[in-house]
C-alpha cells in the first residue's frame, strides 16, 4: 500500500469517524434520530472532497520530504491543500443549507457543536492505529521526537486555519469570499510546516542518523512526524526482515557445525534425521558465525513423526553432557562430542507433548522454567515463582502444527526471554540472576531428539548486541 492509498483511506476514515459520531450524538446537545441521520449522510456526501484535501495534503508531506529539496513544487502543493479545502468548506456549506431549509434544521447551540466536532475530526494526527515508523535506531527515535517539538508550533498554526474555514462553511448564507480567504491561510500556513519540515529533513538525512527508504516511506504514511497520541502496533510480519541477517542461505551448512551423519541441508531447509537404524539420541548443529545476547530471531520449523526438536539460544558447546546417553546411540556415534552438544536456553518444539513454547534450560539443573501458558520470575537456580497465565496449556497446544511449517520468535532482551508460535505467546521467562547461564552470550544451534525428522527455514536473526 502506498502513501496515496494510505492517505486515501485516512480521509474515508475521518468522514466515517464523523458519522458514527454524531450518529451517538457526537457531544451534539439534543440531537433527533432525523438529524442524526441528514448529519450522517452529509459526511458520506462529503467522502470525495474529503478524500482529494487528505490526498493532496499527502502529497505535500512527500515533497517536503523529497530530495533535493524543492520550495516551487512546496508552494504548489500547498495551494493545492488550500483549494481542496475550499472545495470541502464549499460542499460542506451547501450540504448544511440544504439540513437547515429542512424540518432537521440544527438549533444554534447544535450548530456551534457541529462546527467544534468537524474541526477537530479535520485535524489528523497520532490516533488509534496510526502508521509506525520501522527498525528506529535510538539516535533516529530522538531525532524525530525531535522533529515533533520543531514542528508543533507550525502544526498548530495549520489547524487553527483548518478550524476557521470548517466554522465558516457553517455560515449562512454562503460566503464564498470568506472561505477563499481562510482556505488560502490554510495554503500559507501548509507552505511554513512543510518548508519546516523540509529544512529538518536536510539536516537528518545528512547526519548519520539518515532514514532508510522504507523509514522514509512509513514516515510520510504518519503525515510527515510520529504518533502523538494513542495508537494500535502494527500488526507483526513474519517475512520483513529489515534490519535482519540470514542465518541460513537454504542451500548449504555454511557456518554450521553437526554430525554429518544425521545434519543436511535440504528442499530449502537444515534436515535433522534420526531413524531405528541411525539414532542420534540428543545431538545439536550449531551456528559458528554468530553469538548473540539480545536479539529476536525468526524462523519456521517442523516436525515428522513423534519426537521433539528445539532451538537454542545464548548457548556453549564443550560442556560435559549431564544426561545418560543410551547405549545404542553410543554404539552408533562413538563417544559423545562435546563440540555437538549444547547448554543454555532452548526454545522447546515438540508438537507431540505439551512442550513446544516452553523455556528450557538445556543440560543444567534448571530445566523447564516455564511451561507453555506461563509468565515466571525467577533467579537461575533460585526459586521461580508463576507471575501469570498467557493461556491454557492444552488450548495453546492446538495452535501448533502437527506434520507442517510453523512460524517461531524469540525475543531476548536482558534477562527477558520471550517464546512466540504462530503468533501467539506462549512463554516468558525473566531471570534476575546475571549469572544464570540464561543471561549470558551464546551460540544459536537446532536440536533433534529421539527418533524424528526435524526441518527448519527461514532463519533471520535481528542482533542487538
Amino acid at each position: 500500500m502506498n502513501f496515496r492509498t494510505l492517505f486515501a483511506l485516512t480521509a474515508v476514515l475521518s468522514v466515517a469517524s464523523n458519522a458514527l459520531s454524531q450518529g451517538r450524538g457526537g457531544g451534539i446537545p439534543n440531537v433527533t434520530p432525523e438529524q442524526t441521520a441528514a448529519l450522517t449522510q452529509m459526511n458520506v456526501n462529503l467522502t470525495a472532497v474529503t478524500q482529494a484535501l487528505t490526498a493532496a495534503r499527502g502529497e505535500l508531506v512527500a515533497t517536503a520530504l523529497a530530495q533535493p529539496r524543492n520550495d516551487a513544487a512546496i508552494r504548489a502543493k500547498a495551494q493545492a491543500i488550500g483549494d481542496a479545502e475550499a472545495a470541502v468548506a464549499i460542499a460542506r456549506a451547501d450540504a448544511f443549507a440544504r439540513i437547515q431549509a429542512s424540518s432537521n434544521k440544527l438549533a444554534p447551540d447544535q450548530v456551534a457543536a457541529l462546527a467544534g466536532d468537524a474541526a477537530r475530526g479535520g485535524r489528523g494526527g497520532g490516533g488509534r492505529g496510526a502508521v509506525g515508523v520501522p527498525d528506529l535506531s535510538p539516535g533516529q527515535g530522538s531525532a524525530l521526537v525531535s522533529l515533533n517539538s520543531r514542528l508543533a508550533s507550525f502544526t498548530q498554526t495549520v489547524n487553527t486555519a483548518r478550524a476557521e474555514v470548517t466554522s465558516a462553511s457553517y455560515k449562512l448564507p454562503r460566503n464564498d469570499t470568506d472561505i477563499k480567504a481562510k482556505a488560502d491561510a490554510v495554503a500559507g500556513a501548509e507552505a511554513a510546516l512543510a518548508g519546516a519540515r523540509a529544512g529538518w529533513f536536510a539536516t537528518l538525512q545528512a547526519s548519520p542518523n539518515q532514514l532508510a527508504p522504507n523509514q522514509v516511506a512509513a514516515l510520510i504514511a504518519r503525515g510527515g512526524a510520529l504518533p502523538t497520541g494513542f495508537t494500535e502496533p502494527d500488526p507483526m510480519d513474519f517475512n520483513d526482515h529489515f534490519g535482519y541477517v540470514s542465518l541460513f542461505d537454504g542451500v548449504s551448512l555454511k557456518g554450521w557445525d553437526g554430525n554429518p551423519k544425521f545434519w543436511r541441508a535440504e528442499g530449502g531447509a537444515i534436515v535433522g534425521e534420526s531413524t531405528p537404524e541411525n539414532p542420534s539420541g540428543n545431538t545439536y548443529i550449531v551456528y559458528r558465525d554468530v553469538e548473540a545476547h539480545d536479539f529476536t530471531l525468526k524462523f519456521e520449523m517442523k516436525i515428522e513423526g513423534n519426537g521433539g526438536s528445539g532451538l537454542q539460544y545464548r548457548s556453549k558447546t564443550g560442556i560435559p553432557w549431564s544426561r545418560p546417553i543410551a547405549a545404542n546411540v553410543i554404539a552408533n556415534t562413538g563417544p559423545v562430542n562435546l563440540n555437538w552438544m549444547m547448554t543454555g536456553p532452548q526454545a522447546d518444539f515438540w508438537p507431540a507433548q505439551v512442550y513446544t513454547g516452553q523455556f528450557y534450560s538445556e543440560n543444567t539443573p534448571m530445566g523447564i522454567m516455564a511451561w507453555r501458558g506461563q509468565a515466571v520470575e525467577g533467579a537461575g537456580l533460585g526459586s521461580k515463582r508463576l507471575m501469570g497465565n498467557l493461556g491454557d496449556r492444552a488450548e495453546l497446544g492446538k495452535l501448533v502444527k502437527m506434520n507442517d511449517w510453523n512460524q517461531y520468535t524469540v525475543i531476548a532482551r536482558g534477562g527477558t526471554l520471550i517464546h512466540i508460535v504462530n503468533g501467539q505467546v506462549m512463554a516468558i521467562m525473566v531471570d534476575d540472576d546475571p549469572a544464570s547461564s540464561n543471561n549470558q552470550s551464546g551460540l544459536f544451534g537446532i536440536e533433534i531428539e529421539a527418533i524424528t525428522r526435524v526441518s527448519v527455514r527461514n532463519m533471520w536473526l535481528k542482533k542487538l548486541n
